[in-house]
Formats: C-alpha cells, structure tokens, sequence
C-alpha cells in the first residue's frame, strides 16, 4: 500500500514506482507545487520582469544607452531589484539578465546589452 501525496489516501500500486493513485491526481499535485513556487517568488520575478521590460524598450535594438535616473524612475524602474552584479572598468554594474546599468555620475546611467560590457 503506498499513500497519494494529494490526497492522503492510502491505493494499491499497479506500478512499482508509482507516487499517486491516478495521473490527474499527480498533475493536481505538481499545479498546486508550482503555484506555491510561483507564489513565493512573485514579490521578486514581477519588478525584474518590470524593469526587463523597460530596458529593452530604452535599447529598442541598439547594444547602448544613456538616460538619466528620473527617465528611469519616471518609467517605473526600480534600481533595488536586480539579478546580479559585475565590474567593468572598475566600476560596478547592477545587472538584470541580460542587461547591465552603470553608473555614470550622479544622475547618468549607461544601459548595456550583455556582452558589450
């Protein structure tokens, strides 16, 4: 006897391996999995998918950019959310996938496609 993970219930297995009583129970269960982790990184994934957006809207084809900090923020850009961080030419550029934003002096960033920096 082995016991379904959705619904608590013990079944006889008719496979050695299988987990679940029936295939629509094992898809239920690995929706409700999923939900829950998309649920969990929703506070994260919406802003950088936000601000991915606005990047490649600003390049719109090129590899280069320069706006000003309240361009940014005008359009909804937030810099506290970003996937990573690396340096060129010693400076640190906030990354956010592909993309990487430098800064230039107080209120300049350089928006670069990744692999030109």
């Amino acid at each position: 006897m082995n016991i379904d993970p959705l619904t608590k219930q013990e079944f006889v297995p008719r496979h050695l391996n299988q987990r679940f009583e029936s295939r629509k129970n094992q898809i239920k269960y690995n929706n409700l999995k999923a939900r829950r982790k998309r649920a969990a990184k929703k506070k994260y994934d919406q802003p950088l998918d936000r601000n991915r957006n606005i990047l490649i809207k600003i390049l719109n084809g090129s590899n280069e950019a320069i706006k000003s900090k309240d361009w940014l923020l005008a359009l909804g850009y937030n810099f506290n959310i970003y996937t990573h961080s690396s340096i060129h030419d010693g400076k640190i550029i906030t990354c956010i996938y592909e993309f990487g934003l430098l800064k230039l002096d107080l209120d300049k960033y350089k928006i670069i496609r990744n692999g030109n920096y």
